[in-house]
């Protein structure tokens, strides 16, 4: 005879206690009634404790009543919490002798607005502490739709009723009108919709696809990607925690992660790029940050982990890992300036892209570092290790630290202390290079400097020589502690070029030789000005009105002006030019590549390719010719009513130098960035023009170690 659910869950308790934070782990069963046409929802929540005790106290939304509570007497408290901006209640609940269970039922609105959160005007970061509306239901911790207790973990089981064809989903696995999940959690959601539902079943989990319209397509895209993707990670790095993956659209533009599903908007699931990228990201999430719980106070880890398992690792597999990190490396170049620098201990979530290019791009770049020094067995080793002994655990860098330092037998303390704690990243200058032939061979000679205004970084460089005679580089690896340091090396054969980290394998300022101008240059500069077109037809002005008004309204620090009102462009300031009727457009046509940008009254060429004005938008940055540290970017629409959409979809190609919409929905036709000059870290030492340079190798995906460890 299968036990209770309560007896279950105390059971329970006693099994996964080793291993997870069963000692404070509260249950609730819940039976809840929603009603997004009046947004309201009804609770019966039947709450276990850990252990015996005669009184508890606990928070609740202010606009939820408690309508009965037969196990206790119910007070409420004086207090005011200062770390959410939900309105809460605090109660306390007494009983008459020790209980480790009892009932409270409650019941009321929650309807709190949609919420512009992000700092970057580019985006449109979006949040809500909940919401219960005829559109669906968003409901999580930070709604306080559920009674919290303080320091708690929670299992749980919700049953609910609906309106006819809505559907819920939650955490964890599916249960009679509901679900349930049995491994601690830290939130507890309701998303609900009138959905439709695709799913199937996998050798790992079942993957679930909820849909607010038939779209049989998109959801077996999805379905079929799920099953890769669980598989992928199930193998790398141990098995998947939950007993269900789901896709779920958003009624407006998200990109959650939550434990066993994600909750994407509607533009965003449909963009042909996401189930490559975000998607999959959102799937390791599982593991990292849903699986083992980063600590906070001490550093969000687990989305620089999961950029570098997802992101990264997708871009490897196709011999792009080396352009990847050169784009993050960007990132953090056009995005952080020393005002906004703190170190990967201090990071906690993503509000700009500031945050985003330290808590994602340094993070990862640490961790790849990490698995160039100890070796890709080793590296997942430790992963795996690190996942067994922390899953459903809150965990942190020194964690981490203890992982890899078991799996590699080292001493890792200093490379955990500089990377996580110090700010700034090391900025490389090669120079005095030259060539000496001895009895022994041909020594080479170079002066390598750290040059950033920082002490120095202890740090690994990769560096390339290219031999005469030789099909490949050769590969050295150059210790450095010093802000500068002698570089000799001595070999059989003519050295013919030098590179200093070619592949972008360190976490470093770029070089101003490998920066292009960007979309994410101009997006990250809060001060910019946005100059619109006197001359415009009306409609068209309307539009790039509406659009520098809606930025401003993000970035309060951005000015908008008319081109009539200035003879020149500023110097120190990043600007965007809004129009093809816009004066200063010739500054665009004298400083962009004329091989590659060339603009005419009826079409305009990008890299080659020609595209008609009438029926296609563009966007295009070029560094300011009076002052190349900052951008200038200039976007053309082909229509009043294409202008919004553009400005929406900017977000997702901020890394780009230039861009191609076609027709009124905007769709991307091309996109790319300038070609950069020979890196300055790069020094050709041959005076041989016309020698044949070598191709960098791509190196093997971190994947390719999978067979070899599975099978010692």
């Amino acid at each position: 005879m299968p036990l209770p659910l309560h007896a279950f869950y105390c059971l329970l308790l006693i099994l996964i206690s080793p291993i997870t934070l069963a000692e404070n782990i509260i249950h609730h069963d819940f039976k809840i009634t929603l009603q997004p046409s009046k947004g309201e929802i009804k609770v019966k929540d039947t709450i276990f404790l850990p252990q015996e005790t005669t009184e508890v106290t606990f928070k609740l939304h202010q606009n939820l009543t408690i309508t009965s509570s037969p196990d206790a007497t119910i007070t409420s408290i004086d207090a005011y919490d200062n770390k959410t901006s939900t309105p809460v209640q605090y109660y306390q609940a007494k009983f008459s002798q020790p209980k480790t269970k009892f009932n409270l039922h409650y019941s009321g609105v929650i309807t709190h607005s949609l919420q512009q959160i992000s700092t970057d005007y580019a985006g449109e970061q979006i949040q809500t502490q909940g919401l219960i509306t005829p559109k669906g239901v968003y409901l999580s911790a930070a709604s306080y739709w559920f009674p919290r207790m303080d320091s708690e973990y929670l299992t749980f089981s919700i049953q609910a009723k609906l309106p006819e064809g809505w559907q819920f989903i939650s955490q964890g696995g599916a249960i009679k009108n509901g679900w349930e999940e049995q491994s601690p959690q830290k939130n507890i959601y309701i998303i609900a919709a009138p959905y439709r539902l695709y799913q199937r079943k996998t050798p790992i989990a079942k993957a679930m696809v909820y849909l607010r319209s038939e779209d049989p397509v998109t959801a077996n895209n999805y379905l079929d990607a799920t099953e890769r993707y669980l598989a992928l990670y199930s193998k790398l790095l141990g098995s998947y925690p939950y007993a269900k993956f789901a896709l779920v659209e958003n009624f407006w533009e998200t990109g959650y992660g939550m434990p066993s599903f994600t909750l994407l908007g509607p533009t965003v699931i449909r963009l042909p790029f996401i189930i490559h990228t975000s998607y999959p990201h959102e799937i390791l999430h599982n593991w990292w940050g849903n699986g083992v719980y980063p600590d906070y106070t001490s550093g969000n880890w687990s989305e620089g982990l999961t950029s570098y398992l997802a992101d990264h690792l997708l871009q490897e597999q196709r011999g792009m890992g080396a352009d990847y990190r050169r784009t993050t490396l960007q990132r953090y170049a056009d995005s952080v300036q020393q005002q906004k620098e703190f170190p990967l201990t201090a990071f906690q979530s993503r509000h700009g892209q500031a945050s985003q290019a330290i808590g994602y791009g340094k993070t990862m770049m640490f961790f790849h570092m990490l698995r160039q020094q100890l070796g890709d067995e080793t590296f997942i080793r430790g992963l795996r290790y690190f996942y067994k002994n922390n899953l459903f655990k809150v965990a942190g860098f020194d964690d981490l630290q203890h992982a890899f330092e078991y799996t590699s037998k080292k001493k890792l303390g200093t490379e955990f202390k500089q990377w996580t704690t110090r700010t700034g990243a090391p900025a490389l200058q090669l120079s005095n290079v030259s060539v000496e032939k001895t009895t022994d061979g041909f020594n080479i000679n170079a002066t390598l400097k750290q040059i950033q205004t920082d002490p120095a970084f202890k740090i690994a460089i990769p560096i390339l020589i290219q031999l005469e005679g030789k099909k490949e580089y050769i590969n050295h690896i150059f210790y450095m502690d010093k802000k500068e340091a002698l570089l000799k090396l001595t070999f059989n054969s003519p050295p013919l070029e030098i590179k200093v980290d070619p592949q972008f394998d360190l976490f470093r300022q770029l070089d101003p030789s490998e920066i292009p101008s960007s979309f994410a240059q101009l997006f990250s500069a809060n001060d910019a000005i946005i100059i619109l077109p006197s001359d415009a037809p009306n409609k068209i002005k309307i539009g790039y009105k509406k659009l520098a008004d809606d930025w401003v309204k993000r970035s309060p620090t951005l000015k908008i002006m008319w081109d009539s009102e200035i003879a020149n462009l500023p110097k120190n300031r990043a600007i965007w030019l809004l129009g093809q009727h816009n004066k200063f457009l010739n500054v665009i046509d004298r400083s962009t590549k004329t091989a590659l940008f060339h603009n005419e009254s009826t079409q305009l060429t990008l890299n080659k390719k020609s595209f008609s004005k009438k029926d296609h938008s563009f966007a295009v940055t070029t560094p300011n010719p009076s002052n190349s540290r900052e951008t200038i970017g200039w976007i053309s629409a082909s229509s009043a009513s294409v202008i919004s959409r553009i400005s929406r979809k900017l977000s997702h190609y901020k890394k780009y130098s230039y861009l191609v919409f076609e027709g009124d929905k905007a769709r991307n036709v091309l996109k790319g960035r300038w070609p950069l000059s020979e890196s300055a870290l790069n020094i050709s030492i041959s005076k041989n023009k016309a020698r044949a340079a070598l191709p960098l190798t791509a190196k093997p995906p971190l994947t390719h170690i999978i067979t070899i460890i599975n099978n010692s």
